[in-house]
């Protein structure tokens, strides 16, 4: 049965419909440039009144590692996400130094993307890949690159960001550890939609 992972949570109430349906990781924005960035007070206020075995994760993108690693610390942080350039050798100092797991967000566009996934492989715990598919069914290339990424025997989580047909076949094609979605289950920015949520839990969980 493959994991779930709720990206963009910015309120309570969305994170524990999250938790009720079933999500296994919930995810929040700590970077500037998002719309749902989350303050550290209203990250604390909201995982404070959720159940312990819920696995939070940081997101972060072109901040200093000051900034990181105080948020880390002060917000008691056990996962971390990075979406933007950053080296497998930052990643693995990180990840070593605070003693925490690391998500690693790439965009798939063709094979030679592999060689650049492989140079993480022993730095993070964690691919979470974005995948453009056409008409909800993954070419063949993609689909080959996924395998091959897949073989460096890293979890990967795949980014749902076109309909949750991609959901079905991305099972049948690949099985991936794990799916993760974001503004595909939003009703506003900031506000996720209960039933596409719902929806979205329900159907990577169903295989």
């Amino acid at each position: 049965m493959a994991k779930v992972k709720i990206s963009g949570l910015a309120n309570y109430n969305d994170a524990l419909d999250a938790t009720n349906l079933g999500a296994n990781f919930l995810s929040f924005d700590f970077f500037k440039e998002s719309l749902r960035r989350v303050s550290e007070k209203l990250f604390l206020d909201i995982t404070s009144k959720l159940p312990p075995f819920i696995n939070f994760v940081a997101v972060f993108a072109d901040v200093e590692e000051k900034y990181i690693i105080k948020t880390i610390k002060k917000c008691s942080i056990k996962n971390v996400q990075f979406n933007d350039d950053i080296s497998p050798e930052f990643c693995k100092s990180i990840k070593e130094s605070q003693n925490i797991k690391i998500f690693k967000y790439f965009k798939v566009n063709q094979e030679s993307d592999i060689l650049k996934f492989s140079s993480y492989k022993d730095s993070i715990d964690y691919f979470i890949l974005n995948i453009s598919c056409e008409n909800g069914q993954i070419c063949k290339t993609k689909h080959d690159i996924i395998l091959k990424i897949m073989d460096l025997k890293v979890p990967v989580f795949i980014d749902v960001t076109t309909n949750f047909d991609d959901i079905k076949n991305f099972i049948k094609s690949v099985n991936p550890y794990g799916f993760d979605a974001g503004s595909l289950i939003e009703r506003l920015t900031k506000r996720k939609d209960y039933d596409k949520m719902n929806t979205f839990i329900k159907t990577s969980c169903r295989f």
